[in-house]
């Protein structure tokens, strides 16, 4: 299974667990990243995929911000890159802001967890290429100038990956997962979105879209409820 950003929305991870008959103990589970900020329930989100035997995590840029919370490097600090201190607002909330011991244990843990699992890109078994954001395709896979570029690329989504194969000529992975780019100011029916062999799960979870599980092998896909906010938008 692969999952889109999740944003710290507890209550659309636990359905879409739910409604794809996800077994934590069985089934292998990609997530796209950014399981990190937006909704207020981050720390629970990781407590979550704490539960999941088989987990990929594709680093996101969200969950590098938080990563880089919980190592301390924003002690004196109100900007850091490109982020901004208000930026960690939701994150800081769901740990209780680290005033207690049990919330600098849950930081702890929750960091030496992310430092483990967390990637920069997966491919699986079948030639499948997982990232947060994209890549630059003028490079390979393993040697790109920028490693930031993981989990903070927009071209990818905007010229889409090459398909599989054409022309006799065979492109590396057979299916190219991706979040990072929210789909539904595009395409507002919150389905995921294909172009060619490329899949964008980012279904707008983080704020009024809906949380998108899919079987990689298949196709199919279940989804949370709409977010909060949705009339507004």
């Amino acid at each position: 299974m692969v999952i889109g950003d999740i944003h710290g929305n507890l209550s659309a991870l636990r359905q879409a667990f739910k409604r794809s008959g996800f077994d934590p103990e069985k089934d292998r589970l990609i997530t796209l990243g950014d399981v990190y900020n937006g909704h207020p329930y981050s720390a629970e989100c990781v407590e979550e995929l704490m539960k999941v035997r088989d987990l990929v995590w594709c680093l996101g840029n969200h969950d590098a911000l938080a990563l880089s919370w919980l190592r301390g490097e924003w002690k004196g600090r109100r900007t850091l890159g490109d982020w901004k201190y208000e930026e960690l607002v939701t994150i800081m909330y769901s740990y209780g802001g680290g005033q207690t011991k049990s919330d600098r244990r849950r930081m702890k843990s929750h960091l030496e967890f992310a430092s483990k699992r967390c990637v920069l890109y997966h491919v699986d078994e079948a030639a499948r290429l997982y990232v947060h954001a994209g890549i630059d395709w003028d490079y390979p896979l393993y040697r790109q100038p920028d490693p930031g570029v993981y989990y903070s690329d927009r071209k990818t989504y905007a010229i889409h990956a090459p398909i599989y194969e054409i022309g006799g000529i065979r492109f590396p992975y057979r299916d190219v997962f991706i979040g990072h780019t929210k789909t539904i100011r595009e395409y507002p029916d919150g389905k995921p979105v294909r172009r060619a062999n490329l899949w964008n799960l980012d279904t707008g979870a983080g704020t009024y879209g809906r949380l998108t599980i899919m079987d990689a092998d298949t196709y199919e896909y279940w989804q949370s409820d709409w977010g909060k906010g949705r009339e507004e938008e």
